[in-house]
């Protein structure tokens, strides 16, 4: 049964919607970002309003499975973008394939999309509009040979806590190596980048505390970050000016208050240590040691790409995770100076690479950008596609205005590790 305030919260969303609708006019949309777009400044207010409602109660908003999602809706919107080989099979009970190569070799790439929505909201059709684009917008010899498959872990809202889900991609993950395969890309977006990230000390800690065997958990060759969120409780102190949670209250889709309502501690966490690195990097006492031993993160032949905005809550704590996991300078810079929606290199990337004995790098902090903007607003590159996916090409794609989505297939081009192009 849904509790008064839930109900009141999401009974207030069509007059939150009203308001930016009024206002819009007269003053612009919500952000410095979506000064001139109604559509996106819409969209901020509804993710954000959604975003608030108690994590039980949400389960009334996130009414579409993913099966649904995958195999209905998409197909519907987009039956050029989702005519894949293999595209809507389960591997398992908790993974769809979103396409599977054909005539795949053990040793070409799985990227595997862990999905955002605060562990309690299932997938949104903009998070696997985007997912396809990416897909689609790859160079043609790294489209062969990938393979993406979709994790469709268990809710908070439904009565599963955090950690449930990092168990979950374990046992997934577990049987595709048993297979054989050795080449995994983790692509997960918020809640997302926090199982990829959890998932690589789940790794470590596996290591740590029992012997290789041949199913032994392998570290993925690379993973991709979008807004992950590093730390599950922010402190007390970062709701003071300078800090990005105060400075982007307004303008973000993730708001601080939300983080200390007692019964959604409850509800994410359980009787959940927070505090563990294994749960929440962020809240353990961060050491350079807990993170230099995995080969992801450090080793030649690996790679990591992430993104954060400008303007998103999560900044603050997103770069510090970059500092001790990656070495990144950018949290030590002075970042409250406003860009003015203007990419400076300096200020706003990191990039390590082609240096001996070192994984790749790419760190990104996107001018005026927003929380989790690649999976929430440039879905809308798939507008661009034609019948004939073909027609659109990355060289064609805007990267002011779709940043994320141009940054990552790049990354990808350049660092999908293909054996044989024929």
């Amino acid at each position: 049964m849904i509790s008064v305030r839930g109900g009141l919260l999401i009974l207030s969303i069509p007059l939150k919607l009203l308001y930016v609708l009024v206002k819009y006019p007269f003053v612009g949309g919500i952000t410095e970002k979506f000064r001139s777009s109604l559509i996106n400044s819409l969209k901020l207010q509804l993710y954000r309003a959604a975003l608030a409602v108690p994590v039980r109660d949400s389960a009334l908003l996130s009414i579409l499975s993913n099966y649904f999602l995958i195999n209905k809706l998409m197909k519907s919107l987009h039956p050029h973008l989702s005519d894949l080989p293999n595209y809507g099979i389960r591997f398992d009970q908790q993974s769809f394939w979103l396409v599977k190569a054909p005539y795949r070799s053990r040793s070409d790439p799985i990227l595997i999309y862990l999905h955002g929505g605060g562990y309690y909201f299932e997938t949104m059709p903009s998070q696997l509009e985007s997912v396809l684009a990416i897909y689609h917008l790859l160079s043609p010899e790294k489209r062969r040979k990938l393979s993406v498959l979709h994790l469709d872990y268990k809710l908070a809202a439904q009565g599963y806590p955090v950690a449930t889900q990092m168990y979950q991609l374990a046992e997934t993950y577990a049987r595709l190596v048993a297979v054989g395969n050795t080449n995994f890309v983790l692509m997960g977006d918020s809640a997302g980048g926090h199982l990829a990230i959890t998932f690589l000390q789940f790794i470590r800690h596996s290591y740590a505390t029992s012997m290789p065997s041949p199913t032994t958990l392998i570290y993925p060759k690379s993973v991709i970050l979008v807004s992950p969120w590093c730390k599950v409780m922010p402190g007390d102190h970062q709701f003071s000016p300078g800090w990005s949670y105060y400075d982007n209250y307004r303008r973000d889709v993730i708001q601080y208050h939300i983080f200390h309502e007692t019964h959604r501690h409850w509800d994410l966490l359980g009787d959940t240590d927070h505090q563990a690195l294994i749960i929440s990097p962020g809240n353990h006492p961060y050491s350079y040691s807990d993170w230099d031993s995995i080969p992801t993160l450090n080793n030649e032949n690996y790679h990591v790409f992430v993104v954060a905005g400008e303007h998103e809550s999560f900044r603050d704590d997103v770069l510090e995770w970059c500092k001790y996991a990656l070495k990144c300078p950018l949290y030590d810079m002075h970042q409250n100076i406003d860009s003015g929606g203007v990419l400076d290199p300096k200020k706003h990337e990191y990039i390590r690479q082609d240096e001996p004995g070192k994984s790749t790098v790419q760190v990104y902090v996107e001018p005026w950008g927003v929380h989790d903007a690649i999976f929430y607003f440039e879905n809308v590159i798939v507008s661009k596609f034609k019948k004939n996916h073909a027609l659109l090409r990355l060289d064609q794609v805007d990267p002011t205005e779709f940043f994320g989505i141009y940054r990552v297939v790049k990354f990808l081009n350049e660092t999908l590790e293909i054996e044989d192009y024929v």
